[in-house]
């Protein structure tokens, strides 16, 4: 594929999906199709779940991260970008299906509709951050440190309010997706690490290593030392 060619879906792919949502919330369908843990009626959540938003500031605290995120990874992982989105909205979901509100927490007050993409942003942002940090590629870790300056704040939404308050909305933000998107997204970073862009590294730095240049030059190096010694022998 041409790099032009990358260039626009890095653009076009997350901005899609930013319209999908808008256009859902311009409709605003009745109900909740949202993740409801442990119900059947719930399961559909896990797809549909990341395109409904509480509202405007909902849906826009969402869609830029989306944006910029997005473009980073179809911009530098473009090999997996496709699977992390799939496969990240999926998993986060079913996670949050399983384990969230379990009524463990003074917090969990009863079993509610896990709506809003950020647990697909916490999923985005925590692979570019932890692959630069697992593929040692300085540009890459330039990267991670460009994730951790816009977005670093966001690592306090993996916790629940019991462990650290820090937004007076905090018990409407669904703490688990975010958790979720974070722990799914590092691990794809660390499953995925040899894959894509990579540490540079030099041709004598490779295990196998043999370069014929530099054997005739040790070989040449020999050679003259034993004249040398020849004729120091020979005086």
């Amino acid at each position: 594929m041409k790099q032009s060619s990358i260039r626009r879906e890095a653009y076009l792919v997350p901005l899609a999906l930013v319209v999908l949502m808008i256009i859902i919330q311009l409709i605003k369908p009745t109900g909740c199709f949202g993740i409801i843990p442990r119900y059947v009626q719930g399961l559909r959540g896990i797809l549909l779940a990341p395109l409904f938003h509480s509202g405007w500031k909902h849906l826009f605290s969402n869609a830029f991260p989306i944006l910029t995120l997005g473009f980073m990874i179809f911009s530098f992982y473009r090999q997996v970008a496709y699977l992390l989105i799939i496969f990240g909205w999926l998993l986060t979901g079913t996670l949050v299906w399983f384990f969230a509100d379990l009524g463990l927490l003074p917090s969990d007050t009863g079993i509610g509709c896990h709506i809003g993409a950020s647990g697909l942003v916490y999923v985005l942002a925590s692979f570019v951050f932890s692959s630069g940090i697992f593929r040692r590629s300085l540009p890459l870790i330039a990267v991670s440190l460009i994730v951790v300056f816009l977005y670093g704040s966001m690592l306090w939404g993996i916790f629940p309010e019991e462990v650290i308050r820090y937004s007076a909305e905090q018990e409407n933000i669904s703490w688990e997706s975010h958790a979720a998107g974070a722990l799914v997204g590092t691990s794809f970073a660390l499953i995925w690490k040899n894959i894509g862009p990579q540490k540079e590294r030099w041709a004598w730095q490779e295990k196998n290593y043999n370069s014929q240049k530099d054997e005739e030059l040790w070989q040449r190096y020999l050679e003259s030392e034993n004249e040398e010694n020849k004729i120091k022998s020979t005086e």
